[in-house]
């Protein structure tokens, strides 16, 4: 759904409503309130029927990013030496606009190893360096992740949408 988001190719209201509830339901409430402005600037969201559960879901995210905001170093002391739960963290941070602290924090959980799914971990990272605006080690990234659960395509495609 991101690279639907990336490319303009999610329009739906259903699309829009579903990635902003997993964004947020994944720990990403600053992607999630992202994608709902997107959808509300693209009038998907806030008209019709729907439209006061739209906005429901808008300050839900505006109320989730502000207590990530507040309480994200304080999971960052929390989340010791798990990998797993350094590259979500460093996706979190990512998120908020920190870009170079979230790919610290995924570089040093890769290098850790030990990850129940490495090949998102590098998904993870390519996608906070093309944030971050480093194409040439994000094209790098992306493209080297080896998975057969659809994972390398799609890290491929991120290679390519990135023009990197």
């Amino acid at each position: 759904m991101r690279l639907k988001l990336a490319t303009g190719n999610l329009s739906k209201t259903e699309d829009f409503v579903e990635m902003a509830q997993l964004a947020i339901q994944a720990g990403y409430p600053a992607e999630g309130k992202a994608i709902i402005d997107k959808g509300f600037d693209a009038k998907a969201l806030g008209v019709g029927a729907e439209a006061d559960r739209h906005k429901r879901l808008r300050d839900l995210a505006s109320n989730k990013l502000a207590e990530s905001k507040a309480g994200i170093d304080a999971r960052a002391v929390a989340s010791g030496t798990d990998g797993n739960d350094l590259v979500q963290l460093g996706y979190a941070y990512v998120t908020l606009g920190q870009a170079d602290k979230g790919i610290s924090l995924i570089e040093q959980a890769i290098a850790k190893g030990g990850l129940k799914r490495p090949d998102d971990a590098k998904l993870r990272l390519g996608l906070a360096l093309l944030q971050a605006g480093k194409k040439a080690k994000a094209s790098q990234t992306l493209r080297g992740v080896q998975g057969q659960d659809g994972s390398a395509d799609i890290g491929k495609l991120w290679a390519l949408q990135g023009g990197a």
